[in-house]
């Protein structure tokens, strides 16, 4: 198990859209240039530390090592004769280009799946697997509700091919046996309660949505205001969310 983690913190925020390999060149050049200048704390991002692995026995690893292309390709080329084939399993936007680069680098000696689509080169992979709904623009409906102007702009752009799999949403592990599992363990609390159940999930904040005590209060004043017309309202949150947020909801 590897991964691939960005540059964080000071003007780094504000480069995630370029490709991760461009965006490491970019924060080296700029550590460079302002290391010693009063602009420093604006282009320094922070180094990540090493993700802990809490159950070292299944994982034979300590901490979770940044990807290497050049290791994995010779890895892969040292084991082929003795192991076979090499199955490379790679999930998120960020891993695409080093996914994409081991297939190329050892194409006989290797399977790629690549989880989330790429949005471009599916030749690229063995296998992508993805949500359906990222095929949404290319439905009748999808059609009908997305501009011609807009069309061309947003992938992908074809049907998806025999090395496409799609599933119903994003991969978990709430299968039908654990969800069969979850309702034994719930039924005596949730039975009981008057219907309907309004349930609310609520995560943490992300770049995209700063989930703070002003959202909780808005989030507050609406489940208020469901209460009038409904049985019963649980809230579940999960380990990202804030506990002034939890404590305020």
């Amino acid at each position: 198990m590897q991964r691939i983690t960005r540059p964080i913190g000071g003007i780094n925020k504000w480069l995630h859209f370029l490709p991760i390999s461009l965006h490491k060149i970019v924060d080296q050049i700029l550590r460079h240039i302002f290391s010693n200048t009063t602009f420093a704390p604006l282009f320094q991002g922070k180094m990540l530390a090493p993700y802990p692995v809490h159950n070292v026995q299944s994982f034979g690893l300590s901490s979770v090592l940044e990807a290497d292309t050049k290791k994995i390709v010779t890895v892969v080329h040292d084991t082929f004769e003795k192991e076979g084939l090499a199955i490379v399993v790679a999930c998120g936007r960020d891993t695409i280009s080093y996914a994409s680069s081991v297939r190329f680098l050892a194409p006989d000696n290797v399977f790629v799946i690549q989880i989330q689509h790429p949005r471009y080169r599916l030749d690229r992979f063995d296998l992508v697997v993805t949500p359906r709904h990222d095929y949404y623009a290319l439905t009748a409906k999808g059609q009908q509700e997305i501009p011609r102007l807009f069309r061309t702009w947003i992938t992908p752009r074809e049907p998806p091919g025999p090395n496409v799999v799609l599933t119903a949403g994003a991969l978990h592990q709430a299968d039908s046996a654990t969800l069969r599992i979850a309702a034994t363990n719930w039924h005596d609390e949730l039975a009981p309660l008057t219907k309907p159940l309004v349930v609310v999930n609520i995560g943490g904040p992300t770049r995209n949505c700063n989930y703070g005590v002003d959202l909780a209060k808005q989030l507050v004043s609406s489940l208020h205001k469901v209460l009038k017309t409904c049985g019963s309202v649980r809230i579940s949150f999960s380990r990202r969310t804030p506990q002034k947020n939890l404590t305020r909801t």
